[in-house]
Parts: structure tokens; C-alpha cells; sequence
């Protein structure tokens, strides 16, 4: 006998309701069932994104080990494309979330890093000065284009956000 799609999925289904926990749900966390789900998390804005660095680096992380530190952020698909195009200009992952940390930095300095009085920039600029000024300005630019609609607190294109505080004054 041949299992269709139908059947291999009231399979999975029926598999999954067997392996529930107890009959009372004692096992289960807060009651929890083996069909609850946690719903994604919201994108990190750029300045989320931008202290996670700052803080990696403070703290003696190196830039070799952000992309790993930063890999627990959900990251907004516009970031990913911008990644995607810097990739054609930086091969190290590291290398380019420390280049949209000093992007984000440069054009609206977020609040100082909760965990120390020590400025943003003051934490990018040692490991800034072993790149390329040519390299930051390029992906400066890339990030004006990609990522430049964007406030840094939120994922509401800036243009969008005026417009609606226009609108409610009125």
C-alpha cells in the first residue's frame, strides 16, 4: 500500500497527540501541549543591533566572533539583503556587523551601552582603524540605500512615520 501526503500527515498529527504529556498535564509546563507554538520573535531595530556589537566588543569579544554572538537576534530581512550585497565586498561576517554598527552609530549615535558610561563609537573605533576607509564609506553607502528608510528604533520606514504624525495632527 502506497502512504499519500494526506496520510503521512494524519500520521505525523496522530504520532504527535500520542506523545502528549500526562492526562492531566502535570508534565506539561504552565499545561502547556505538544501543539503550542511561540510566535516569532519581532525583528531587533538597529539600535538593538548596534548595542548587541558594542557590548560583544566591550567586554573583549572579538570581531571574528559577532556573527555568533549576534545570532540569537532576529534579524529584519532588510538587514539580510544588505548582508547579502556587503557579502560581495566582505567576505567576514564579523567584519560586517561591525561595519553596520558604525553605519548605525554614525547616523543617529544610539543611547550609551547600558553596561558601561564608554560611547558607542569609542568601542567600534579601535577595530574600525584596521579596516579600509574606502570599505566603510561603501558600505555606508550600501546601508543609506538598503537600510537609510528606516529609523533606528523601528522597522516603520521614516517617510511612512512622518507622514502618519501629520495625519493624527490634524
Amino acid at each position: 500500500m502506497m502512504m499519500t501526503t494526506s496520510d503521512l500527515a494524519t500520521a505525523l498529527v496522530q504520532s504527535l497527540k500520542d506523545k502528549k504529556c500526562g492526562d492531566d498535564d502535570s508534565d506539561c509546563p504552565h499545561g502547556a501541549s505538544p501543539f503550542d507554538f511561540k510566535p516569532a520573535a519581532p525583528p531587533a531595530s538597529l539600535t538593538q543591533l548596534c548595542q548587541a556589537v558594542a557590548e560583544h566588543l566591550e567586554y573583549g569579544g572579538q570581531v571574528y566572533g559577532l556573527a555568533s554572538h549576534c545570532q540569537a537576534l532576529s534579524v529584519h530581512p532588510e538587514v539580510s539583503q544588505a548582508f547579502w550585497r556587503l557579502s560581495q565586498l566582505v567576505k567576514s561576517p564579523g567584519v560586517m556587523w561591525l561595519l553596520l554598527a558604525d553605519w548605525i552609530d554614525r547616523r543617529s549615535p544610539p543611547p550609551q551601552t547600558k553596561l558601561d558610561e564608554q560611547r558607542v563609537s569609542d568601542v567600534l573605533q579601535p577595530h574600525l582603524q584596521c579596516l579600509d576607509p574606502a570599505l566603510i564609506d561603501d558600505a555606508g553607502r550600501l546601508f543609506d540605500r538598503l537600510l537609510g528608510a528606516y529609523g533606528n528604533e523601528g522597522w516603520t520606514p521614516a517617510r511612512l512615520q512622518r507622514l502618519l504624525r501629520s495625519i493624527r495632527s490634524r
